[in-house]
């Protein structure tokens, strides 16, 4: 919901911008953040819960792309954006995969 309201609502430009393309990082930053919590907050062992997680955040990122590009005025979708949406999901699912599943399944 957080994601959805601040892709569509119009900010200045100087607001947020720091430095070039930060908001590249601000896409990669949302959609890690996203990703991780959907992992973490699926709690049965589906075969391909990778995969739907991975899926499902990215094409909800497309979706706002495609709506920041034809339905609003003052936000424009941008390719680039959807590939920091991606570089995003892909680091937050290889974190989870990688780091959380490994440790909490070791016998520490």
């Amino acid at each position: 919901m957080i994601i959805t309201i601040l892709s569509l609502v119009s900010f200045e430009k100087n607001t947020i911008t720091s430095f070039q393309n930060s908001d590249k990082l601000v896409h990669f930053l949302f959609y890690f953040i996203l990703t991780f919590l959907f992992l973490r907050s699926v709690k049965t062992d589906i075969r391909f819960k990778y995969l739907i997680v991975i899926a499902l955040s990215f094409f909800y990122g497309i979706i706002i792309e495609v709506i920041q590009k034809y339905f609003t005025v003052s936000r424009s979708g941008d390719f680039y954006d959807a590939i920091a949406n991606l570089t995003g999901i892909i680091c937050a699912a290889l974190l989870n995969y990688f780091i959380m599943e490994k440790f909490s399944s070791s016998k520490i």
